[in-house]
């Protein structure tokens, strides 16, 4: 196995949930500390029992997320963040996310008296009304107010904006001044924005008012426009596009997710959250924790699930994670994990795609998708797939590809 260096720390609490969120959450609970004190307990414990077991560290990146991690009590916050420290000492990259409605001083020391380095800060939109649509618990100026803090603090700034947005029918077609938005927030010191493009998961409140025609769907047209406004306006500021959604002063790229883009080996702790480990023959080892309310402890980490993902489906997974960067695959690493070139894997799909594939910011033997390609990931990987199905791995039959 490849010892995992990155670990994922899931705190599934929200203070409302988001009319577009699908993630496993829970609520804020009620009532007094123990509830907090519990899964703050089972989380550091199964962090440390996986640790233990995949002889994990040291440590290079850290990333606590969810959920809204700061919607923890400050004493809870805190007391995740020591275990943390402890467990991960010096880690090259700490990140973590928050909102801008449970951002406060007292977070912001915590975090800088455990080492934190990073803060990832969730603001979505700066127009109120589709902050509305999207249900998130905060308004432009308040997002701006906790952009303003963050910055004071020290720590390296990321944040998120979402694209792609429905509308009200009678508004539909409204300029959106994304590119606006993402200067503004690199005005307020970020060095790492995230623009996402929303994607409509079934079963969310967004879906059904969508379905019922109380929104429309952004025209295309314009959203290809705004979100080319956003990356020249970026571009100018000397931001690069490094992932399709991710965009970067060089330098602050998120190392955190490189290891995810990489398929490194990661662990993952806390409700809901998943870890990935890669083992011999191109296989991969995927764990997911348990989702129960109120089941903490050595008891409810019984619950992990664990599959063996086979070697054709991890070829695809690491196919799938790399060209979404701009670095690539590298293509010696992928030999030696599965046992045979990319060429020699996909001709047809590599043939047919020769335009837009090129060296990576990789260094050494590595394959990219150029800026364009970045767009028509989609289309680039049902291609590899669909050759995949047919071929499977030169000179081996299918009896073989499964573990």
């Amino acid at each position: 196995m490849i010892a995992p260096a990155a670990l994922y720390i899931h705190v599934p609490l929200c203070r409302s949930k988001c009319a577009y969120c699908d993630f496993f959450s829970l609520p804020v609970p009620a009532g007094g500390d123990e509830t907090y004190d519990r899964l703050v307990a089972a989380t550091l414990d199964r962090a440390g029992v996986l640790t233990e077991r995949f002889e994990a560290g040291p440590y290079r990146s850290v990333f606590v997320g969810g959920g809204t991690p700061t919607a923890l009590p400050d004493a809870a916050f805190a007391r995740l963040l020591r275990g943390l420290a402890a467990l991960a000492p010096d880690p090259e990259e700490w990140t973590v996310e928050a909102n801008p409605e449970s951002l406060s001083p007292a977070k912001l020391e915590a975090m800088l008296a455990a080492g934190v380095t990073r803060l990832s800060l969730g603001v979505q939109s700066l127009d109120d009304g589709l902050l509305r649509i999207l249900g998130r618990p905060h308004d432009a100026e308040l997002a701006l107010k906790a952009m303003e803090l963050a910055s004071s603090s020290g720590l390296e700034l990321s944040a998120d904006l979402m694209a792609s947005l429905p509308e009200p029918p009678e508004t539909r077609g409204r300029p959106r001044e994304l590119a606006a938005e993402a200067e503004r927030l690199a005005e307020l010191g970020a060095v790492h924005l995230s623009i996402y493009d929303l994607v409509l998961e079934g079963g969310t409140p967004l879906a059904a008012s969508l379905a019922s025609g109380r929104l429309s769907p952004r025209p295309e047209e314009l959203d290809c426009e705004e979100r080319e406004a956003a990356e020249a306006a970026l571009a100018a500021r000397g931001f690069r596009r490094y992932e399709i959604s991710n965009y970067a002063l060089p330098g602050s790229e998120c190392l955190h997710n490189l290891a995810y883009w990489r398929m490194d080996s990661y662990l993952g702790a806390g409700p809901g959250a998943v870890s990935t480990i890669r083992t011999e023959g191109g296989c991969s080892l995927r764990i997911e924790e348990w989702r129960e309310p109120g089941r903490y402890g050595r008891e409810a980490a019984e619950l992990a699930r664990e599959e063996r993902v086979p070697r054709l489906e991890s070829a695809f997974e690491a196919l799938m994670m790399a060209f979404r960067t701009r670095f690539g695959l590298d293509l010696d690493g992928f030999a030696r994990r599965f046992g045979c070139e990319l060429a020699e894997l996909l001709p047809e799909t590599l043939a047919s795609w020769e335009g837009r594939l090129g060296p990576g910011w990789g260094g050494g033997r590595s394959l990219a998708l150029d800026e364009v390609g970045l767009d028509l990931q989609n289309r680039f990987l049902a291609d590899c797939l669909g050759e995949l199905e047919r071929t499977g791995f030169p000179g081996r039959s299918r009896a073989d590809i499964a573990p």
